[in-house]
């Protein structure tokens, strides 16, 4: 009696891991992620925090998603070429600027040398604010599980750049000198009533 109980079970279990990767095999491989913010700060002050990697600790969401990341960046830091590279205990990956112009900028992301990534980052200025489009768009390539794995990347990437976006705004705002001038200006006059 146990041993049919035993062989009914490891039936059961085959049968369930046998569902389970047929449907991992049938889920999409590619993933996509956009996101849009608008900023309301100097479109130099912002664009300088994205252009030069030197800059992305003041607002990249990275360590605050995973503690254990190490960015190292790779000399030129900004513009066209700059590099930067990371390693944490997910695994490791780098990323360069591959197109840069007034109104967008592409980064390519390779990740533990086996899944690339395209970042896409549209710039849209209007007076005293810019209107940030951003698209990720990548393939999860590990064997058997990719499909799920892009559902895990789309969900992560999903949370990951709303964070950053916002981080990138706070970090703007506060750096923007103008803004800061007429916050205080404000204060001064809300202070004198």
């Amino acid at each position: 009696m146990p041993i049919k109980l035993l062989n009914t079970l490891f039936k059961s279990i085959f049968l369930l891991l046998l569902v389970i990767i047929v449907i991992g095999l049938t889920l999409p491989q590619n993933y996509s992620v956009n996101k849009k913010i608008e900023i309301d700060a100097n479109t130099n002050t912002i664009k300088s925090l994205l252009t030069d990697f030197n800059q992305w600790h003041k607002w990249s969401p990275w360590k605050q998603v995973d503690s254990s990341i190490e960015f190292t960046v790779s000399e030129p830091s900004m513009g066209v070429g700059a590099h930067q590279s990371w390693q944490s205990s997910w695994g490791y990956g780098e990323m360069t600027i591959t197109e840069l112009s007034r109104n967008k900028m592409v980064l390519n992301i390779l990740l533990n040398d086996e899944d690339i990534v395209e970042a896409t980052l549209i710039f849209t200025e209007r007076p005293n604010s810019l209107n940030i489009a951003c698209h990720i768009e990548g393939q999860a390539s590990t064997a058997l599980v990719s499909g799920y794995m892009a559902i895990f990347i789309k969900y992560l990437l999903n949370n990951t750049l709303s964070l950053g976006l916002n981080n990138l705004k706070s970090v703007a705002q506060l750096n923007d000198p103008q803004i800061v001038v007429n916050n205080n200006d404000s204060q001064n006059l809300t202070s004198q009533n």
